[in-house]
C-alpha cells in the first residue's frame, strides 16, 4: 500500500503517512468514534465563584474594620480611616460586585463605578473642608458617565451586526471627549482659579479630526473596504 499523496510504501496498519502525515484510509477496516478526552457532563457543569468571592469580600472588610477601630482607638475619631474605608469600598464596587454575577451587564454596573468615585470624592471634600466638588468634580463625572454610558448603550443595542455604525458612536464618543477637555479646563478656572491659558484647544483640534476621520470612513463604505483590505480593519 503506497500513499495517494507522495506515493512512499507504508505498513500495514499505520494510520498516518510517515512523510507527509495523509490520513490513511484503510476501505476494510471501520472507524471507531473517537473518545473524548473529558466527560460530556462536564460540559454542562458552571463553576462557582462564591466561596473566593466570599474570601475576597472578606479581606476587603478585614482592613477597613482594622482602621476604623485603630484610629478610633489613638484619636478618639474617625479621621484617616475614613479615607481607607471609602477608598476600599468604591474599589470593592468597581472590582468585585460584576464578579458575583454571571453575566454582569456594563449598562448598569459602569454608573455604579462612576458613582462610588463620585462617593470617595464627596467624602475627600468634605473631610478636608473643600468645596470642590460640586462645581468641579461632580460635572466632570456625570460628563464621564453620560459619553461612556452612551458609547456603551449604542454599541450594544444600536450597532448590531452592521458594524461600520461602530465608527460613528466612536467618531462622536471621540469629538465629545475633546469637548470634556475644554469643560475641564474651563471648571478648572470656575472652581480653583486657574486661569484659561486654552491648552484644551489642542487635544479638542486633533479629537475632532479624529472623529470626523472615523466618521466619515464609516459613511464610505468604499473607502472602509479600502482599508479593510489594505490594514485588515
Amino acid at each position: 500500500m503506497y500513499c495517494v499523496q507522495c506515493g512512499v510504501e507504508l505498513q500495514k496498519g499505520v494510520e498516518k503517512c510517515p512523510l507527509c502525515g495523509l490520513r490513511v484510509y484503510h476501505p476494510d477496516l471501520r472507524e471507531q468514534p473517537e473518545a473524548l478526552p473529558y466527560p460530556r457532563r462536564a460540559e454542562e457543569e458552571t463553576v462557582s465563584h462564591g466561596g473566593l468571592l466570599f474570601i475576597v469580600s472578606v479581606l476587603f472588610i478585614i482592613p477597613l474594620l482594622v482602621c476604623l477601630l485603630v484610629d478610633e482607638h489613638l484619636n478618639g475619631r474617625i479621621g484617616w480611616s475614613g479615607v481607607v474605608a471609602f477608598s476600599l469600598l468604591a474599589a470593592y464596587l468597581i472590582i468585585c460586585l460584576p464578579l458575583w454575577f454571571r453575566r454582569p451587564n456594563p449598562v448598569i454596573f459602569f454608573p455604579i463605578d462612576v458613582l462610588a468615585a463620585l462617593g470617595l470624592c464627596l467624602y475627600l471634600c468634605l473631610a478636608g473642608g473643600g468645596r470642590w466638588f460640586l462645581p468641579f468634580a461632580f460635572p466632570v463625572g456625570g460628563a464621564v458617565l453620560l459619553i461612556v454610558e452612551a458609547v456603551i448603550v449604542l454599541l450594544r443595542y444600536a450597532v448590531g451586526e452592521q458594524r461600520h455604525r461602530a465608527l460613528f458612536v466612536i467618531g462622536g464618543a471621540v469629538i465629545a471627549v475633546g469637548g470634556l477637555c475644554v469643560l475641564i479646563e474651563f471648571l478648572l478656572k470656575v472652581s480653583f482659579g486657574i486661569a484659561m491659558r486654552w491648552w484644551s484647544l489642542y487635544p479638542l483640534t486633533v479629537l475632532t479630526l479624529l472623529g470626523l476621520a472615523l466618521i466619515v470612513i464609516g459613511a464610505c463604505r468604499p473607502l472602509r473596504e479600502s482599508l479593510h483590505k489594505k490594514f485588515f480593519i
